[in-house]
């Protein structure tokens, strides 16, 4: 698995929050979040599912050989049957979103990016059962699906706490977006960013958000 622009931008986008204690992260590829997240909020535990043996393997690499590893657990496991006594205070995903595409030939990348294995109404109520009553959910989602899942988060009594429109560049329509939900009531915050200033190089606002983690900022 690749480390994508996705990951980057929402590890670097959610503000540590001192009652994120608890983090689940749903299909940690890499582990990138999972170790992204230790790195912002050093007093927080992550437990981070994926169902990839490979990814899986790859994920306990990257965090043994970092020094959070005593901050994060590697769970090989298909998070829609996971059971867990704990409940959490954030759960954090970049999801499977190529919905109804056509299926790429490697298992792996098949299972990582399709909804086929993870749909949004899965993830909704994975927050819904293992969230705790003040958690929060954080994602970024083509436009798309994240009107869908604003949709399907609203359907389940809950709140869209902060929206960011994703752009290539600032005349671009937007591509992604960066969401957070609350299940508390709450105010919606809108904004936006765009990641390149120009062909090559990246927005002033994109290398800011980032910079702690890109060793070439």
């Amino acid at each position: 698995m690749k480390v994508g622009t996705d990951s980057i931008l929402l590890g670097a986008w959610l503000k540590i929050e001192n009652k994120y204690n608890k983090i689940l992260d749903v299909g940690t590829g890499t582990g990138l979040l999972a170790l992204m997240l230790a790195q912002k909020m050093p007093n927080a535990l992550t437990t981070a599912l994926e169902i990839d043996q490979q990814a899986y393997e790859e994920a306990k690499t990257n965090v043994n050989a970092s020094k959070w590893k005593k901050q994060i657990n590697v769970v090989l496991t298909d998070a829609r049957y996971w059971e867990s006594k704990n409940k959490f205070d954030l759960i954090i995903t970049n999801p499977p979103y190529f919905d109804k595409s056509i299926l790429s030939k490697n298992e792996s990348r098949k299972k990582a990016r399709h909804q086929d294995y993870f749909s949004i109404e899965d993830l909704v109520s994975l927050w819904t059962k293992h969230g705790n009553h003040n958690s929060e959910l954080a994602c970024i989602l083509p436009v798309k699906e994240s009107l869908k899942m604003i949709e399907i988060v609203n359907e389940k009594g809950f709140y869209t706490k902060k929206y960011v429109a994703v752009k290539s560049y600032a005349k671009d329509r937007e591509k992604r977006a960066l969401l957070l939900f609350s299940k508390q009531k709450t105010k919606r915050e809108d904004s936006e960013i765009y990641i390149y200033a120009s062909e090559g190089e990246y927005s002033d606002k994109y290398i800011k958000l980032t910079k702690d983690f890109y060793l070439n900022f």
